[in-house]
């Protein structure tokens, strides 16, 4: 019976296979095939030359895909295509996003220890569901929480830059600000202390993340319980997820006791739509809300990190920039209201600063590549493309399209600038660091809010510079990028 199993799977793999590569016949293949790994070889080899995988897939488009954009590649029994057009990511994440499923076989894989079931990686009604739990909790009032939220984490980080003012020591800037969006995160979803914060999430948290982007170029690693990587990895999830269970019912037990919070944060509005709902709680609520919250750590800190870091790097070598950054937080924190926690209209208010932040992510593409895999035959720039297909949306190609795309300009995102110049029908879709469509990033509002509160108030006070030539090189092989070695700078 095994026999007749293995054997019947074998033939229904090698028809998949064929059929896909026939119908896939008419695009353009990439440079480096081999019969039998595919492109595995190329798209691993490049991190040792410096070079992403989501690099090589930008010049196989730009070099060998066909008139309408579209090339393919293999990766082992694998098909997939790749692009960077925004007609076609508009129809991946937008017109026919519903065809368009997460890939968790390959691309997310290495993080369903850590997001689960969560929003990132849930596909159907289970992300419906899901979303009208969390969408509701992030409402205006959880928007204002977070002013003061980063207002404070910014002055217990000023501390330490203060510090360190003409004395030539160097920072790392990007652990700083690691630390410093996990602490605003943290509060905002679970009114933690920063102390606390910084006792947990560093020792458990930001390891797991780190051997979850090795195993993205080295997935053996999810195998070999030999390592001691894997077992550590193991041990830390599983602290993780005590610790997050444990604090959700404590939290339980206090809100049963009567206790009310005077400022209540996003699991207090999570509690109070799962109340209105009428969801029983139990062991599978509570292992998914484990997975939300960590996705919400997940996707509240990282993308923002690398946006501060990419931001201040910028900076540092912009002074006509920082005059305007600065303009904008005299405005809003001006000598007379230092100590005061603006409106949110008055940061809102703060356009140059804002579109610093979005041509950083546009300049450095800090999540540069975007899967899914296809669940029904569909048509994608001219070519009919099938069921089954991993389809890589080049998100960094995108973002190159812009005019001297090298070049650090935010004033393409003021008013009349070059996006608003762009055609109405592409616009959404040449700039996509939170991706755009239904499947859109919920704490994108949140984030931008966070991170001109952040970079406002320290170009503000301090003059950032690079501590070493070199600085700035886009790291290989983590997602979200951040620069290769750190950011570590001196403060002035």
């Amino acid at each position: 019976a095994m026999g007749l199993y293995l054997f019947t799977r074998l033939v229904v793999g090698m028809y998949h296979f064929r059929r896909v590569e026939v119908a896939l016949a008419g695009v353009p293949r990439a440079p480096g095939n081999n019969w039998l790994l595919g492109h595995v070889i190329p798209l691993l080899s490049c991190a040792s030359a410096g070079k992403g995988a989501w690099d090589v897939m930008e010049d196989w488009i730009k070099g060998h895909a066909s008139p309408s954009g579209l090339v393919k590649y293999r990766i082992l029994n694998q098909h997939g295509v790749a692009f960077c057009d925004p007609l076609a990511l508009k129809r991946v994440f937008q017109t026919g996003h519903k065809l368009y499923e997460k890939d968790l076989a390959l691309s997310y894989k290495p993080f369903l220890p850590i997001l689960g079931s969560g929003l990132v990686t849930a596909d159907g009604a289970l992300w419906q569901k899901q979303r009208l739990l969390i969408a509701p909790a992030l409402r205006t009032d959880l928007l204002d929480d977070i002013i003061p939220i980063a207002q404070r984490a910014t002055e217990r980080l000023a501390v330490k830059l203060e510090a360190l003012r003409g004395t030539g020591q160097p920072l790392d800037l990007e652990e700083e600000f690691r630390l410093l969006t996990l602490q605003v995160i943290g509060e905002a979803i679970l009114s933690m202390e920063p102390e606390e914060c910084d006792r947990v999430f560093p020792e458990l948290y930001l390891p797991v993340m780190t051997e979850a982007n090795r195993r993205v170029l080295r997935p053996y690693r999810m195998y070999l319980p030999i390592l001691p990587a894997w077992w550590q990895f193991r041990a830390r999830m599983a602290k993780l997820n005590d610790f997050l269970i444990t604090y959700f019912r404590q939290r339980l037990q206090s809100r049963e006791k009567g206790v009310v919070r005077a400022r209540p944060d996003l699991l207090d509005r999570i509690f109070d739509n799962i109340k209105e709902s009428g969801t029983q709680w139990d062991h599978a609520l509570e292992q998914q809300m484990c997975f939300e919250i960590k996705t919400f750590l997940l996707a509240g800190h990282e993308t923002s990190a690398a946006m501060l870091t990419w931001s201040i790097f910028e900076l540092s070598g912009s002074p006509e920039a920082v005059k305007q950054v600065r303009a904008e937080a005299n405005a809003v924190w001006g000598p007379l209201r230092q100590n005061q926690v603006p409106p949110r209209r008055e940061v809102d208010a703060m356009n140059y600063t804002l579109s610093v932040l979005k041509e950083a992510l546009r300049k450095y593409s800090v999540v540069p590549v975007v899967t899914r895999v296809l669940t029904q035959d569909d048509e994608l720039l001219g070519h009919n493309v099938p069921k089954g297909t991993m389809i890589a949306c080049i998100l960094q190609g995108t973002h190159n399209m812009y005019k001297e795309p090298e070049a650090f300009r935010p004033e393409r995102f003021m008013p009349e600038g070059e996006y608003d110049q762009l055609d109405e029908n592409i616009r959404l879709f040449m700039f996509m660091p939170f991706i755009q469509g239904p499947r859109n990033c919920l704490g994108q509002y949140m984030a931008l809010l966070e991170a001109r509160v952040v970079l406002g108030l320290l170009t503000q006070r301090f003059t950032f510079k690079p501590a070493h030539e070199g600085q700035g090189r886009r790291h290989p092989t983590v997602i979200p990028i951040g620069p290769v070695g750190g950011m570590e700078m001196t403060v002035e």
